[in-house]
């Protein structure tokens, strides 16, 4: 769905804009395919419900754009498309997306697959691994663990951690108020992950802001780190062979 969204976004109105965005992902998949010399692919849909993340937190995405009118009601036409390009597609009821695509990664980790995400969501970077790695086709960069730690300075595991500190305005994840990404990354450079850095803050030597803010908001930094978190079993009940290209 992110392709999809930020393809279409970026194409001028027309009669036919639904079906020209629709070839043109369809070819943006295939040449990625082809360059990555994937062997499966599957393409992740959401379904216009809540998930558990709207029952944790009632604000979670608030103010975010809905999806044009046009693109929504053209969505099973896509379906269609992809999958007579070949293109395995299937979404997951009562799940965000994410969570499909993260729990489908990690799985195929497991059975020895590497792959790759082609997404402009920095949320899928805490997935990144020797067998991760996520593509942000509209920059041409490829994020591999090395490339996660240039750009955060931080490992990839340590993100969820860090958006808890920082939050998320793009989901509008509330996180620490006051605490940016430098001192986010700070403090995990100095204790490796939120659960220590709690346990050691009443013997820290802080600013007297920050650890005030540490103090009074930690568990607003927890509901973020939870939410921010992706799923990564979820039962799929799919078979490989049928992502097959």
């Amino acid at each position: 769905m992110n392709l999809i969204r930020r393809m279409y976004a970026a194409m001028p109105d027309h009669d036919n804009k639904e079906e020209a965005c629709m070839n043109r992902c369809i070819n943006t998949i295939a040449d990625n395919a082809k360059r990555l010399d994937a062997t499966h692919c599957a393409i992740i849909f959401e379904r216009k419900e809540p998930t558990w993340r709207h029952a944790v937190w009632p604000d979670y995405k608030l103010g975010r754009s809905p999806m044009p009118e046009a693109l929504d009601k053209a969505l099973a036409q896509f379906k269609k498309g992809f999958k007579t390009a070949g293109f395995y597609c299937f979404e997951f009821q009562h799940w965000e997306a994410d969570d499909v695509i993260a729990s489908l990664a990690v799985k195929s980790a497991y059975n020895g697959l590497s792959s790759t995400i082609i997404s402009t969501d920095k949320g899928f970077f805490q997935l990144v691994d020797q067998r991760i790695q996520v593509l942000n086709h509209f920059d041409r960069q490829l994020f591999n663990e090395e490339e996660v730690r240039a750009r955060y300075t931080v490992e990839a595991r340590q993100l969820v951690d860090l958006l808890a500190l920082t939050g998320d305005t793009t989901n509008y994840l509330p996180g620490i108020k006051g605490v940016g990404i430098k001192t986010a990354t700070d403090l995990l450079t100095q204790h490796q992950d939120l659960d220590t850095l709690l346990i050691e803050l009443p013997n820290l030597e802080l600013k007297p802001k920050l650890k005030d803010a540490l103090e009074t908001q930690w568990r607003s930094a927890l509901l973020t780190r939870k939410l921010a978190r992706l799923v990564t079993d979820l039962p799929l009940g799919i078979n490989l062979n049928d992502m097959r290209l």
